[in-house]
């Protein structure tokens, strides 16, 4: 009967295994715990590498924001000709002809911008990109713009 106590007893503290055996509980649970952070590292590493590929039909990023900044120049323009009543142009016209200046097809400019409204991070980067080159570029009309000395 002494010896089913001291099992007892020591399977209570929780220092040895309830068989007995010279291999404690907590050796057995960290390495549980040791096996399953393993297997989770693992499976986090492989899903990071499943990422979403840049497809091979989009735009170089440089080329992508120049296409952008000149579609957003030629829609100003676009809506300035329509507000003083000159809309012989149209939207689209404007859109394929930027287009055809960078000699890009619409399937790989709406391929390009299927990719990164996937990757908003990326593409609020081309953006602020794409916005920081039309302020230069207005910055750059003011200044070749003559102004009128008011006397």
């Amino acid at each position: 009967m002494e010896k089913q106590e001291i099992k007892l007893e020591n399977w209570k503290i929780g220092k040895l295994r309830k068989d007995n055996s010279q291999k404690p509980i907590i050796s057995l649970i960290q390495r549980s715990i040791l096996r399953l952070t393993l297997f989770l590292t693992i499976l986090i590493f492989a899903s990071g590498c499943l990422r979403d590929p840049k497809p091979k039909d989009t735009l170089k990023k440089e080329k992508f924001i120049q296409v952008l900044t000149d579609i957003h120049i030629a829609e100003a323009m676009f809506q300035e000709r329509k507000r003083i009543d000159l809309d012989s142009l149209q939207s689209k016209s404007i859109y394929l002809s930027v287009l055809e200046k960078y000699n890009v097809t619409e399937e790989k400019m709406l391929a390009t911008t299927l990719y990164y409204s996937r990757h908003p991070r990326e593409y609020d980067k081309i953006y602020t990109e794409v916005v920081s080159r039309m302020g230069r570029i207005t910055e750059e009309m003011q200044e070749a713009t003559p102004t009128k000395d008011v006397k």
